[in-house]
């Protein structure tokens, strides 16, 4: 069942077509990758409808590639205004492709940047998202008796679960949660899906394939994305990252008020079109909707790892000092659907105030600098959110594991280039 909101007017200066620019003209190229086959499948196809809205025009290519379950097959679309969505399809079918493979998904953007050139390219991914968490989700699931062997959406207790924003279902139970990780772009039919490694590695390798050094925008219309450890992984492929600390709702971004904001102004840089997609994510629903959506700078990125670390390094150096004022903080800091993932300036903010030594208090005061007020030279760009439950956010999360930490968190670029773990394994004795 979808949500309502308010129907977005384009006005005039949305596209409905026109004539292709010359190469090298064409202001941006919006790409979405819909990893449709799931329980998501109706919600691609309504977000789909949402884009022709408003259609591509002669500065704004707006193309999509859909994975579909019902269909078993996968389409291409240059997606206009006015025609029906079977007229928008490129190219032949590509029968059944495996959205949790990396090599799918460069060759979607290899094509779409090739096909469609442009000043600027945006990147948006479509499904169920978790956050790092990363490991083979459905081979455990499936040897500990908690998911089909063979597909079966109403029998679907994983997808259910990532959407949902009640108890954790009994795969995420924490008798298997120690070794469970998660990624995003699930694939039912494949039993697939990419972690943060692979998606990595699918937009680098198309970057190199078309020439361009970085995208100027890497969107997720996905739960839990906007994690340090996330942007952390991505620094070398993307500008900007625009997603969620928390669970989306099943409406997801408001495609036609993107859209319609880009037609009208399509010479908007990445940093600008990163700060409509939060403002008009946020005005598109209710005043008791709970939601979060930021926008994060990721040349800030190593900055702020390097703030963290003299935290840490300090916490590590005076442990017995430490440990009681970070284990309180992180128990209490702003928590989102995964109680596992903490708001990172929270988690300073009740450290500052509770540490009982003047440097751990600035170098926690250090971190905190480097994300809010959110704007131009800070980690956080842009930033929204709504809802009691989420009042205490900022943009950005962190991990802070409420039991035991993941044998799989060492595996990130994050943990490998920072203290964060090591303070961590020190707090949990591991």
């Amino acid at each position: 069942m979808f949500k309502k909101r308010k129907r977005y007017d384009p006005g005039t200066g949305a596209g409905g077509g026109g004539t292709t620019p010359p190469p090298g003209e064409r202001e941006w190229t919006f790409m979405v990758y819909l990893a449709g086959d799931n329980n998501l499948e109706q919600n691609g196809r309504a977000d789909l409808a949402e884009m022709k809205q408003v259609g591509s025009s002669p500065q704004v290519a707006v193309v999509a590639q859909f994975d579909r379950m019902s269909a078993g097959s996968t389409r291409r679309y240059f997606l206009r205004r006015g025609s029906k969505l079977e007229e928008d399809a490129v190219g032949p079918e590509l029968g059944e492709t495996n959205t949790g493979d990396p090599h799918e998904l460069e060759r979607f953007i290899t094509w779409a940047m090739s096909t469609y050139p442009a000043k600027r390219y945006a990147l948006v991914l479509w499904n169920h998202g978790t956050g790092w968490k990363e490991d083979e989700v459905y081979k455990i699931a499936q040897s500990s008796g908690l998911y089909p062997s063979r597909r079966a959406p109403e029998l679907d207790p994983l997808v259910k679960g990532l959407v949902g924003r009640s108890a954790r279902p009994v795969l995420f139970a924490p008798t298997i949660n120690a070794i469970l990780a998660r990624g995003i772009a699930y694939d039912d039919t494949d039993c697939d899906f990419l972690d943060n490694a692979e998606l990595k590695q699918a937009i680098r390798g198309a970057l190199r394939d078309v020439g361009v050094e970085k995208l100027d925008l890497l969107g997720f219309d996905a739960c839990l994305m906007n994690m340090l450890e996330v942007a952390y992984q991505l620094k070398d492929v993307a500008a900007h990252v625009v997603g969620s600390q928390d669970t989306e709702p099943v409406a997801g971004w408001p495609y036609d008020a993107v859209l319609g904001e880009l037609s009208k102004r399509p010479q908007m840089a990445g940093p600008e079109l990163a700060g409509v997609i939060v403002e008009q994510y946020l005005r598109s629903y209710g005043p008791y909707d709970e939601v979060t959506q930021s926008a994060l700078d990721l040349s800030r990125a190593r900055e702020v790892v390097w703030a963290l670390n003299e935290l840490c390094k300090y916490v590590l150096d005076n442990q017995d000092g430490c440990e009681l004022a970070v284990g309180r903080a992180g128990r209490r800091a702003q928590s989102y659907s995964d109680p596992d993932y903490k708001d990172l300036y929270d988690f300073c903010r009740l450290l500052s105030e509770r540490a009982g030594q003047e440097e751990l208090k600035r170098r926690a005061l250090a971190v905190m600098e480097l994300l809010a007020p959110p704007g131009e030279g800070r980690l956080v760009y842009a930033e929204a959110h709504r809802g009691l439950r989420l009042a205490r956010s900022h943009g950005v999360s962190i991990y802070f594991p409420t039991r035991v930490l993941s044998p799989f968190y060492k595996r990130l670029d994050f943990a490998s280039e920072s203290l964060w773990d090591d303070m961590l394994r020190r707090l949990f004795g591991a």
